[in-house]
């Protein structure tokens, strides 16, 4: 048996059972539609008289969006009924785009995202004899990479330590900068490097040029933005250059609404969903309809057992392709996105040429040279649009302003003006969880 199989055997015959499992979340799901329809103020109105019983059914339900959420979020937090029902915490929301939005979580709740956690961890390999390094920075509203990553280690009974990076504060300065943080690793030898890829990055960078040797790290856990195939050679080839030359990348799909991540068993196996009997994902057309397993469509989700922030249908923003065959790999039933096609959103148009912003930085990020980059769009004097690359050059300094002219060109079809800027120009004072690559600056 595998390794990756025993792990996932080890957490019960249910999870790579297709039947088994499938029970287990109607029996989940027809409780849950109870406590919607008489305690979720959004949802108790939409249910009413509406033929639903099974997760069968749920052609017959209005997909809820972000949009919704986000114009009334208490709408979509369920009326407290008994003592577990008492709010826990409330994490934020890290969109770029509007204001950050509060997913509320129950103490029941809490102790669902630590068994979540724990099944996180199995899936992609961490256990109790790994020492964590929380690295996600101290952001300005509660956001639940920060946190999760704490609750993570706690449920796993492993040892942690907390980078505290993150934008200074006059009145309680907590917050470490880059060369303590690194000089703390240097101590501690973690063994998982939990964090956004791009920072991660950056810190190993900040090491390598110190002479400190991490000889540890087995592990990245890469959370927060995208980890393509470029920035996850970056990764292993600072960690071999530091002293951790077997190191790997374990990606993850997450999202606040869920408080936890989708991962990878092994690179490339797919997002698989830690908890099927917490979450039910769905892919659907742009009219609400299901797809086929497997085939693209707007990624959805559904909680079958939760008491604060509640969700039916609710469309995440991903167009993705979604199975529930069991992965070959582990075995684990419990779905899996096996492509990532976009962001919906993505798509933006400048002087006539429609273009996607993921295509764009996978172009600006596949250039040496390039260690972090943002895409503007702007008016220009000329009243026409234009589109501007801030990037920001790797320590060797051998940006080619004209290579990433040129790659730009040839992915999207508009040639972009390059500007040289400085990391902090990106990152700003704000200590956002990650980068804003893309900035549209136009009026309308």
């Amino acid at each position: 048996m595998s390794g990756a199989r025993a792990r996932v055997a080890a957490l019960g015959a249910v999870y790579s059972d297709p039947a088994a499992l499938r029970a287990l979340q109607e029996e989940r799901f027809a409780a849950q539609l109870d406590r919607l329809r008489t305690r979720h103020p959004r949802y108790r109105e939409m249910l009413q008289g509406a033929e639903v019983a099974s997760l069968d059914d749920f052609a017959r339900i209005a997909p809820t969006g972000k949009s919704d959420l986000a114009s009334d979020p208490e709408a979509y937090r369920l009326d407290a009924a008994d003592p577990s029902d008492i709010l826990w915490d409330i994490a934020y929301t890290s969109g770029s785009t509007s204001a950050p939005t509060p997913i509320f979580q129950t103490a029941r709740d809490f102790r669902a995202i630590l068994t979540a956690q724990l099944h996180m961890a199995a899936i992609r390999g961490m256990s109790a004899d790994d020492r964590i390094a929380n690295l996600f920075p101290l952001t300005t509203q509660p956001h639940g990479a920060w946190t999760r990553a704490n609750h993570a280690a706690a449920a796993l009974g492993c040892e942690l330590v907390v980078g505290l990076g993150g934008a200074a504060a006059d009145d309680y300065p907590v917050t470490r900068r880059t060369t303590e943080i690194v000089r703390m690793l240097e101590r501690t030898q973690p063994t998982v490097l939990w964090g956004v890829p791009s920072y991660l990055a950056r810190i190993l960078e900040a090491a390598r040029s110190a002479d400190v040797p991490l000889t540890g790290i087995r592990m990245f856990a890469a959370s927060g933005e995208a980890c393509p195939p470029a920035l996850q050679a970056q990764l292993t080839q600072l960690a071999a250059e530091v002293g951790s030359p077997d190191a790997v990348v374990s990606n993850s799909f997450g999202a606040s609404e869920l408080q936890c991540g989708l991962v990878e068993c092994v690179p490339g196996t797919g997002f698989h969903n830690p908890a099927p009997d917490q979450f039910f994902f769905e892919t659907i057309d742009d009219d609400g309809a299901p797809t086929s397993d497997g085939e693209p469509g707007r990624l959805a989700l559904t909680h079958l057992d939760r008491r604060g922030t509640a969700f039916l249908r609710y469309v995440l923003g991903d167009v993705v392709e979604y199975t529930i065959e069991p992965c070959p790999e582990c075995g684990w039933a419990g779905g899996r996105v096996v492509a990532h096609h976009r962001r919906e959103g993505s798509m933006v148009k400048v002087r006539g040429n429609l273009f996607d912003v993921t295509v764009l930085g996978a172009a600006v990020g596949a250039v040496d040279g390039v260690r972090e980059h943002q895409a503007v769009v702007r008016t220009a004097s000329d009243g026409m649009d234009e589109l501007v690359l801030r990037v920001v050059e790797t320590a060797d300094g051998a940006l080619d302003a004209d290579a990433v002219q040129r790659a730009v060109r040839a992915a999207i079809r508009v040639t972009p003006r390059v500007e040289r800027v400085a990391l902090f120009d990106i990152h700003g004072a704000t200590g956002s969880l990650k980068p804003r690559r893309f900035v549209d600056e136009r009026s309308s």
